[in-house]
């Protein structure tokens, strides 16, 4: 095996995925510093356009990761969040309790929980050999053929390096991460046709590894150097996280803050602030809000006021006002 390859590591990750596949065929059927390569684009629904890879390990020894993450588009700004659950599906996630809240609701709640949903995404270093696209740039400075770069590809992608990697008959194992004896990953995309909503999704069914073996440079000077300019892939994933601080602002900007606060603040370890911990403003406020509810219900009492009422708000039309916000 290549010495960039650790044997023992490279055999725990593939019993991982043999595990992940008898799982999934056991179901039933129905930036900064890191610099990323842009998703290879779809072609025609007959004629496909061609991306050559090799996949390559990080520093670490790791050969790709799986991590979840909640994409929220707002009108004024898109928000890529990585899922607390990347870390295990028992950590405490604000947006996936969001989801779950709001799914449990009304038709109109469910619509909203779909934008708040899970998302899976796997990444990992490749060093690219052909992308078609850098024909089309003068910069040579922009130019990717000959780098390294993060792919970050969706799971239709990951069963195609999954099974080479666990045909134990006839895949080509760790060779497919070997840069100097290894198997070029060639991705070709056509276009499927448009679904009932007139989306065109990428079909990668034509997506495979070369039969051929080859080096990805012609000195081992030249490949030491490349293997230097790998990405940590933690180090990445962590990089999307964000502060609970920031969750909860964000929470909040959707207007979905109450949905999750008690549990949030339970999770997390907050407590809700104390009247003293508060700004005069606040204090002020509140004041004038627990006298005005205190003096409605004593009218209400007085008066016998019908809960039907011209005052009383339609959940409904409140949901679907805040929905167009």
């Amino acid at each position: 095996m290549s010495k960039w390859v650790n044997n023992d590591k490279f055999k725990q990750f593939v019993n991982q995925k043999k595990e992940e596949k008898a799982n999934e065929e056991s179901k039933p059927t129905g930036g900064g510093f890191f610099l990323k390569w842009q998703n290879p684009k779809m072609g025609t629904q007959t004629d496909e356009r061609t991306y050559k890879v090799r996949l390559l390990t990080d520093q670490n020894g790791d050969f790709y990761l799986k991590y979840f993450y909640h994409f929220i588009q707002t009108e004024d700004k898109t928000y890529y969040i990585k899922c607390e659950k990347t870390h295990g599906m028992n950590k405490f996630c604000p947006w996936c309790a969001v989801n779950q809240s709001l799914y449990k609701g009304n038709e109109t709640d469910k619509k909203r929980a779909y934008k708040y949903k899970r998302n899976e995404r796997f990444v990992g270093n490749v060093f690219i050999i052909n992308d078609p696209r850098d024909a089309e740039i003068e910069d040579d400075s922009r130019k990717v053929n000959g780098t390294v770069r993060l792919y970050e590809f969706p799971a239709t992608i990951e069963a195609k390096i999954k099974n080479e990697l666990t045909n134990d008959d006839e895949g080509f194992g760790p060779a497919i991460f070997d840069p100097e004896n290894g198997h070029d990953f060639i991705i070709k995309v056509l276009a499927k046709k448009p679904d009932k909503n007139n989306k065109v999704w990428p079909d990668y069914s034509l997506t495979g590894f070369s039969r051929k073996a080859s080096a990805i440079a012609d000195s081992s000077e030249k490949i030491e150097e490349i293997m230097k300019s790998v990405y940590d892939l933690t180090k990445y994933i962590d990089s999307m996280g964000i502060s609970w601080e920031e969750h909860e602002k964000v929470l909040k900007q959707e207007l979905v803050w109450d949905e999750v606060e008690d549990e949030f603040r339970r999770k997390v370890g907050q407590e809700k602030p104390r009247l003293d911990e508060k700004t005069p403003e606040e204090n002020f406020k509140e004041s004038v809000s627990e006298n005005k509810k205190s003096q409605e219900e004593t009218t209400t009492e007085a008066s016998e006021v019908s809960v039907n009422s011209d005052d009383d708000v339609n959940e409904d039309d409140l949901l679907n006002e805040l929905e167009s916000l």
